[in-house]
């Protein structure tokens, strides 16, 4: 497993196929889910995960840098504690979009700052795009409060990406403190 960067609480590596319960907590959690479709619905059971985490993996190996999921682990105690992803959005042209899923008992101890933030500055490293976008439906609070929190610039609502609408929010590599 590859850890592509650390910050003072976490530590952002790649899922292993071994995260599946874990990855389910957050994936499996109805709390989380209700947000994520119709991208992605609640995973049902530790099997699906199994194989949508295997999926993961195989796609990693052919997306372009800085695309990409992975796995928010703790450097306290090791605990998976989330999820990160960079790709593009519909219709898969060009806008980026970075997301961050944490299990709802993680929930309020700034982890998506902090590991959003450090994705942030790595994908911003890499040279490859400069600027990223963050999506979410007007009622998850959570995520839209999480897109401030990140320096990040609400754009306007629009159904472009999803057909629901959508909160859009963008920062671009110069804006990142």
């Amino acid at each position: 497993m590859t850890v592509i960067i650390e910050s003072d609480r976490l530590v952002i590596r790649e899922w292993t196929e071994a995260d599946a319960d874990a990855a389910l907590r957050i994936y499996g959690s109805a709390e989380v889910a209700r947000w994520l479709s119709p991208a992605m619905g609640q995973v049902p059971n530790k099997a699906t995960m199994r194989l949508l985490l295997r999926a993961w993996i195989e796609a990693g190996k052919s997306l372009v840098v800085p695309a990409g999921r992975w796995a928010i682990v703790t450097r306290a105690d090791g605990a998976v504690v989330g999820g990160l992803m960079i790709g593009l959005l519909p219709p898969y042209e060009e806008d980026f979009e970075i997301g961050w899923q944490l299990e709802p008992a993680a929930w309020g101890q700034g982890f998506a700052t902090e590991a959003s933030r450090a994705l942030m500055r790595w994908a911003f490293a890499t040279g490859t795009i400069d600027e990223l976008y963050a999506v979410a439906r007007p009622q998850n609070r959570r995520a839209c409060a999480t897109a401030l929190r990140l320096g990040m610039a609400w754009v306007g609502e629009t159904d472009k990406y999803y057909g629901l609408p959508m909160q859009i929010y963008r920062i671009r590599a110069a804006e990142l403190e």
